[in-house]
C-alpha cells in the first residue's frame, strides 16, 4: 500500500461575493493553490503504477529426443530465458517464436540433423496461454570424407597428425571445433607457436546423408625457444624464475612445457598470474622470444583453522612468508592442538633446486600425543627433493631422523631412527579441495633404521582415490577411497607405538571413536602393522552453496603382537553430511553411526566437523 502526503491547502479565503471580478479572482488563487499538488498526484501515480502483467504463458517442448538439446533450446530461446519478462501481446510473443525457431533450427543443424525441422504453436484461448515447440528430427547425418592441409605442404612432424574424427562418426558442430583445436595444440607442440585455422569447408550431401569436412591450416613458421624476459616481479629476484625455466634457448618451440611452467609457477603459491606470452621474432630468425608476465601475491599470510570430531574440539594456527631470504625460498611454519596433540611443524622448500622441476624441502616437526593407545613426544627432520615430471605426476626422494618417547602399557621407550622415503603421487582431480571427477594415487615407503642397529622395518602405504561424475546438472558425484599400509621386517612390538597403524575416527572410519578399531590390550588399542581402509560417498550438489552426502566407511587394523592371531573382521560405519560451500572450501558437518561394532567399542552417533571434503 502507498500513502501519499499531500500539502495541506488553507481555505480561509474561498468566501464567493457577487461581484464576478471577485469571484474570478478567488478562483485563480484557488487554481494557484491546488496546482502543485495536482501535479504531485500525477507523478506519483505514474511512478508507482502498476506495470502492465503482460502475456503469461507456458511453454513445452515435443519431439526433442536427447536431454542436451532440450537443454540447449531452454538455454538459448527467448520464449524460455525471458518468460519473467512476458511480452504485453500475443502479437509480440509469436515474433519471439518466429526468432526462436529459426534458432532451433540451426541448434539441429549443429547437431547433425539437417533435416529436421521446427514448429512452434501459440493457444491463446487457454489461461495462461500455451507454446509448443515441436521438433522434427529427422536423421541424424554422419562424416564422410575427412580431410586435413597445411598451408606450404606438411613437414615431417605436421604429416604424422591424423584427424581423429573418421567416417561414419556423428556430424556434430562441436566435434569439428574440438578436433580443430586439438590440431591447433600438437601443431603448438611441434613447434609451430603462431599455427591457425586459415579455412573450415563443410560441405553437406542431402541424398547420401553425409558430411564432408576439410580444414586447412596455416602452420605459421617453424619456431624454436629464444631468450626470455620477466615482468611484474618486486620482491623476488628474476633469477628465481631463470633457474626453473625447462627449456634452453635454440630447443623446439613447445606449448606444453609453456603450459607446465605456467602451473608450476602458480603452485608455487607466490603469484597470483603467470603468463608466458610467445612473441613474433624478427624476420632473420626464428628464435621467438617470451615475455613472462608474473603478478606477485603478498609475501606473508596467516590463517587460523577450527575443528571438531570425536576427540573433542580442535585448532590451527599457520603462517607462512613466500620469499623469507630474498632469493624465492617458502617457509611454512603452523601450531595445532587438540586434547590429545600439540604438534608444531615448519618447512622451507627451495623450488628449482639443481634443475627447474625440481624442489627441495627441508622438514621439521615437534609433538606431543596422548591418546588411549599410547603417550609420546617426538620430533623428526628431514629432507626431500621432489621432481616434477610432469603437472599430474610427481615423484620425491628423501632421508631424516626422527626421535621419539613413548610409554604404552606404563613402559617407557626411547626410539632413535633415520629413514629413507620415497614417494609418488598422480593427481588428476579436477578439483583439490572439491573434486568431482578424476583421480589420484599416492604411495610411500620408508626404511628405517635404529641408529643403534637393534630394529629396523619398512613401512610402507598406498591410497588411491577415484571421482566420478553421475548427472552434472545437479552435480551428483560417487566419491571412492582405498587405503591399505604394512610394516614389514620387526615384530610390530619393536616398533614405536605412534608409528603404527590406527584406524577409527575422522578422516579414517567414521562412526568409530579416534583409533578405536584395530587390536586392543584390554581396553588399550595397540595398533598394528597392517591396515585396509575404504570409503563410498556419494555426494549431491543441487545449488551454489549448500551440498549433502550419503557415505559408508570401512576397514581395520591387524598384526602379529605378542606371537596370537587378531581379529581381522573388517568394521562399518555409515552417515550423513551436510556442506557449505565457501570461497575456500567446502565446510563439512559428518554424522556417522557404526554398523557392526565389537562389545568393546562404543556404540553411539559420533560428529565431525572441518574444512574441505572428507577425501
Amino acid at each position: 500500500m502507498c500513502i501519499f502526503m499531500v500539502p495541506s491547502v488553507s481555505l480561509l479565503d474561498l468566501s464567493f461575493k457577487r461581484n464576478g471580478l471577485d469571484c474570478l479572482y478567488v478562483m485563480n488563487g484557488l487554481f494557484r493553490k491546488i496546482l502543485p499538488v495536482l501535479f504531485f498526484l500525477l507523478f506519483a501515480s505514474a511512478l508507482f503504477a502498476d506495470e502492465p502483467e503482460g502475456v503469461e504463458y507456458r511453454v513445452k517442448i515435443k519431439g526433442a529426443e536427447s536431454y542436451a538439446l532440450k537443454k540447449a533450446i531452454r538455454e538459448s530461446c527467448r520464449t524460455f530465458t525471458l518468460r519473467k519478462r512476458p511480452p504485453s501481446t500475443a502479437g509480440q510473443l509469436r515474433r519471439r517464436m518466429e526468432k526462436d525457431a529459426a534458432l532451433i533450427e540451426t541448434l539441429l543443424e549443429a547437431r547433425g540433423f539437417y533435416d529436421g525441422s521446427v514448429s512452434m504453436t501459440l493457444d491463446t484461448e487457454r489461461d495462461p496461454m500455451r507454446v509448443l515447440i515441436l521438433v522434427e528430427q529427422g536423421s541424424q547425418y554422419r562424416f564422410g570424407n575427412v580431410e586435413l592441409r597445411f598451408a606450404g605442404g606438411p613437414d615431417e612432424e605436421l604429416g604424422k597428425i591424423k584427424p581423429l574424427v573418421r567416417r561414419g562418426h556423428k556430424a556434430v558442430a562441436a566435434t569439428v571445433f574440438a578436433e580443430q583445436q586439438r590440431i591447433i595444440d600438437l601443431m603448438t607442440r611441434r613447434g609451430y607457436p603462431f599455427a591457425e585455422l586459415s579455412r573450415r569447408k563443410v560441405t553437406v550431401d542431402r541424398e547420401q546423408k553425409r558430411v564432408d569436412l576439410l580444414l586447412e591450416f596455416d602452420p605459421g613458421g617453424f619456431s624454436v625457444f629464444g631468450e626470455s624476459t620477466v615482468k611484474g616481479l618486486e620482491q623476488i629476484p628474476d633469477k628465481y624464475i631463470h633457474r626453473q625455466i625447462p627449456w634452453n634457448p635454440g630447443q623446439r618451440y613447445d606449448a606444453q612445457l609453456v603450459y607446465d611452467f605456467e602451473t608450476r609457477l602458480l603452485g608455487t603459491g607466490q603469484f597470483g598470474s603467470a603468463r608466458v606470452i610467445p612473441l613474433r621474432p624478427p624476420e632473420t630468425t626464428n628464435a621467438i622470444p617470451l615475455e613472462i608476465t608474473l603478478n606477485e601475491r603478498a609475501m606473508r599470510t596467516i590463517r587460523l583453522g577450527v575443528n571438531y570430531s570425536d576427540i573433542g574440539p580442535g585448532g590451527r594456527i599457520f603462517w607462512s612468508h613466500r620469499n623469507i631470504f630474498g632469493g624465492g625460498e617458502r617457509f611454512e611454519t603452523s601450531l595445532s592442538g587438540s586434547p590429545i596433540e600439540t604438534k608444531w611443524d615448519g618447512k622451507l622448500t627451495r623450488s628449482g633446486f639443481l634443475d627447474g622441476r625440481q624442489a627441495l624441502v627441508l622438514d621439521m616437526e615437534a609433538g606431543y600425543e596422548d591418546p588411549e593407545a599410547y603417550r609420546a613426544k617426538n620430533g623428526k627432520i628431514s629432507g626431500m627433493v621432489l621432481r616434477d615430471f610432469t603437472p599430474n605426476i610427481q615423484a620425491g626422494l628423501g632421508s631424516g631422523y626422527r626421535y621419539s618417547l613413548v610409554d604404552q602399557f606404563g613402559e617407557q621407550d626411547r626410539f632413535s631412527y633415520v629413514f629413507f622415503p620415497l614417494q609418488g603421487v598422480l593427481d588428476y582431480r579436477d578439483d583439490r579441495l572439491n573434486p568431482l571427477k578424476g583421480f589420484q594415487l599416492f604411495g610411500r615407503t620408508a626404511w628405517n633404521e635404529d641408529v643403534n642397529g637393534k630394529n629396523s622395518y619398512l613401512k610402507s602405504e598406498v591410497e588411491a582415490r577415484e571421482y566420478i561424475l553421475l548427472w552434472e546438472r545437479i552435480r551428483l558425484s560417487l566419491a571412492l577411497r582405498g587405503r591399505v599400509g604394512s610394516i614389514d621386517g620387526a615384530d610390530i612390538a619393536a616398533v614405536p607405538a605412534d608409528e603404527r597403524f590406527y584406524a577409527g575416527g575422522g578422516g579414517s572410519i567414521r562412526g568409530y571413536e579416534y583409533q578405536q578399531v584395530g587390536p586392543r590390550v584390554g581396553d588399550t588399542p595397540t595398533g598394528g602393522n597392517n591396515i585396509v581402509e575404504f570409503s563410498t560417498e556419494l555426494r549431491l550438489q543441487p545449488g551454489s552453496r549448500l551440498g549433502y552426502a550419503v557415505f559408508v566407511d570401512g576397514g581395520t587394523v591387524y598384526n602379529n603382537l605378542l606371537h596370537s592371531g587378531t581379529d581381522r573382521s573388517l568394521r562399518y560405519g555409515a552417515g550423513l553430511g551436510l556442506r557449505w560451500f565457501t570461497g575456500i572450501g567446502p565446510l563439512r558437518a559428518d554424522l556417522a553411526y557404526p554398523l557392526n561394532p565389537d562389545d568393546s567399542q562404543i556404540k553411539r552417533l559420533q560428529f565431525y566437523i572441518s574444512l574441505g571434503q572428507s577425501f
